[in-house]
């Protein structure tokens, strides 16, 4: 996974070289840029993370370290870590604070009272806003040419998915911890359907996440079952319809896929890891049905 980032990264500064007759443009706009950024939200971590020139972020939330909620959780131990309150961030000295709409209201008012600027990005729900949002943030950091770079790397990826979706699209069924599952409106059933499967969620109606009793799961009749991070060293009560005979006789031995968190919490590249895994599922299963 290191590998992929330091590929992805590479890639773009490559082709924002080709961006050359901008430089003028690039130069002035990074002057302009803002000098010290904090992010303190774990999605607008990995956007900046990827995007900030040297020494332009200097701090990221503490969640940008944990492996198993961050795919850039290596790259994050270089940065200082900061725990979302207003003193601690208001004392770095920030010139652009980068949070969730969901951050605390509060400590941004705060930050904003104390005259930092502060700009909120909404959860990222489906592929297309990932490009916007790379070349928004791009824009904010003075990094038009990096956000650029990685939109358009990002974009031809994700066509390479669509152009090679299977004839036969299998039923998938989404099902993680007590029940729940991914219908239209999530970034998950995005993941899904451009990956070439058939999320049973839609033809059931259910939206974003969702409560999707066993019996109806059952009842779809699915040929891939897609979990999310399971943690074998801490079993819970949470995961066990995952584990009933019912859907084991229903799935067999092959019929699922395990996408780790990390890859669909937030809209990011990254999701071409999870499509890409579910792609391979996806020719699997169709194959099977020519």
């Amino acid at each position: 996974m290191r590998n992929k980032i330091k590929k992805i990264m590479q890639m773009a500064f490559l082709m924002a070289l080709a961006f050359s007759p901008a430089v003028a443009r690039a130069d002035q706009s990074e002057a302009e840029a803002p000098k010290r950024v904090v992010s303190m939200n774990l999605c607008t971590d990995q956007f900046s993370m990827l995007l900030a020139g040297k020494k332009q972020l200097v701090s990221v939330s503490k969640l940008a370290s944990d492996p198993t909620l961050s795919v850039m959780s290596e790259e994050a131990k270089a940065y200082p870590v900061n725990f979302g309150g207003a003193e601690e961030i208001y004392l770095m000295n920030p010139d652009l604070v980068i949070a969730g709409t969901y951050t605390n209201q509060t400590t941004v008012q705060m930050l904003r009272g104390l005259g930092i600027t502060v700009v909120q990005v909404p959860p990222v729900r489906t592929i297309s806003d990932i490009a916007k949002e790379l070349r928004r943030l791009g824009k904010i950091l003075g990094r038009e040419q990096q956000a650029e770079a990685l939109a358009q790397q990002f974009t031809s990826e994700i066509q390479q998915f669509i152009d090679t979706q299977p004839a036969e699209r299998a039923r998938a069924g989404v099902y993680y911890a007590n029940g729940y599952t991914a219908g239209d409106g999530s970034l998950v059933n995005e993941l899904i359907t451009t990956a070439g499967l058939q999320n049973i969620a839609n033809n059931l109606g259910l939206k974003g996440t969702s409560k999707l009793p066993l019996e109806l799961l059952i009842l779809e009749d699915p040929q891939l079952l897609v979990e999310g991070t399971q943690f074998s060293d801490k079993p819970a009560l949470a995961f066990e319809l995952l584990a009933h005979p019912a859907l084991k006789r229903t799935l067999g031995n092959s019929g699922r896929v395990m996408v780790e968190d990390k890859y669909t919490i937030c809209g990011l590249p990254f999701v071409t890891q999870a499509i890409g895994k579910l792609a391979n599922q996806a020719t699997k299963l169709g194959a099977q049905t020519e």
